[in-house]
């Protein structure tokens, strides 16, 4: 195998940029040990405060909480609890990837979706998918959700998913129907956005 070194180096420069103080404080400990230089106590404890900014920066770098103590030390990583594994991401990647188109996107806006999700709502637990009986509703030009009714109602119309009648109530079209039965994923899941109704004769 054959390693490219150019492609390798930032890398291996921003390990060792994180990671000199402890690999320098290893050496002097390992010369000391070996009895090859003979450093006393006060000179490791020079050596811990000059480094000591860098070490803490680390810990609290990649570490969420780091506990010293009789039982040892005690570390846990920031990936414990606010980061995830390539292993775990890739999984989510490709869960996210394999959802069917209607769950990830929807070609109309929220206020189009709002009306919609409320007039696929009330239909099947009124009247049912297949019925030929359109269940429908309206908002007054008073009312505080006025300007976002309409500004989902116009594309929809457009589009010959609802229909609007004299009295200014909306209903699924035919091909309305079609399109939140191929839908329904998203629309179930929103619910109905307006529910409160006063009947219209």
């Amino acid at each position: 195998m054959i390693i490219n070194f150019y492609k390798s180096w930032p890398f291996i420069k921003g390990t060792l940029l994180r990671t000199w103080p402890f690999i320098l404080l290893a050496i002097v400990t390992t010369l000391h040990i070996a009895r090859v230089i003979r450093v006393d106590g006060y000179a490791i404890g020079l050596l811990v405060l000059t480094f000591l900014p860098l070490i803490l920066k680390t810990i609290t770098t990649y570490f969420d909480t780091f506990k010293i103590g009789k039982d040892g030390v005690e570390a846990k990583a920031v990936a414990d609890n606010r980061g995830k594994t390539s292993d775990e991401l890739q999984e989510w990647i490709i869960v996210a990837n394999s959802k069917p188109v209607e769950d990830s996107v929807f070609p109309y806006s929220a206020n189009s979706r709002a009306i919609l999700a409320t007039l696929w709502h009330y239909q099947k637990k009124l009247f049912g998918e297949e019925s030929l009986q359109r269940w429908g509703f309206g908002i007054g030009i008073g009312a505080p959700q006025y300007r976002r009714y309409e500004n989902g109602l116009q594309n929809l119309v457009e589009s010959n998913l609802i229909h609007e009648d004299h009295r200014g109530l909306c209903y699924l079209t035919n091909e309305g129907i079609k399109f939140c039965k191929e839908h329904t994923t998203i629309l179930d899941a929103d619910g109905p956005y307006y529910s409160s109704f006063t009947p219209v004769l």
